[in-house]
């Protein structure tokens, strides 16, 4: 099986910038915590086959800041649910949306094809191998994301296959 490919930091940044606009910035990035209990946010990418091959993971920040800004959820509900992960069906909603349009990012002419299997609520919530593979993934990346009067976040891609 061929090597999953994980995003550069301007191929990240274009992409969001279509949805978020050019005041988006994507930098590399300290990793989302992945480990049972982190708040954080996990897409599980699968193949053809439906083995999982890649995840992406983010933190409260990003979860809340992406997903209240595409659709004007005041400033002050985002950093609630920044600090507490109490975020509402929207802005998971957006996320999840978010989550499918990066599997592109996870693609190559020489890689498998993926889909978005699901966006987990936590680490906790994921198949027992996939939080294993994600402990010492093959291959990481990680960026920390400012979307424009929201904050930053963060975002780490992770291949789950050598």
């Amino acid at each position: 099986m061929s090597t999953i490919p994980l995003p550069k930091p301007v191929e990240l940044q274009q992409m969001l910038a279509m949805m978020y606009g050019s005041d988006l910035k994507a930098e590399p990035g300290n990793p989302v915590p992945v480990a049972p209990g982190s708040k954080s946010l996990v897409a599980l990418y699968i193949d053809d086959d439906d083995a999982p091959v890649a995840t992406c993971a983010v933190d409260y920040p990003f979860t809340a800041y992406a997903g209240a800004s595409l659709t004007r959820v005041p400033l002050g509900t985002a950093k609630e649910c920044a600090r507490d992960g109490d975020f509402s069906e929207i802005m998971v909603g957006n996320v999840h949306e978010i989550m499918n349009i990066c599997s592109r990012l996870l693609m190559a002419s020489d890689s498998p094809h993926l889909r978005l299997q699901s966006l987990y609520p936590s680490p906790d919530e994921l198949p027992e191998n996939v939080q294993k593979l994600m402990q010492e993934p093959p291959a990481r990346a990680d960026f920390n994301v400012t979307i424009a009067d929201y904050g930053d976040g963060g975002i780490s891609f992770m291949s789950l296959v050598a």
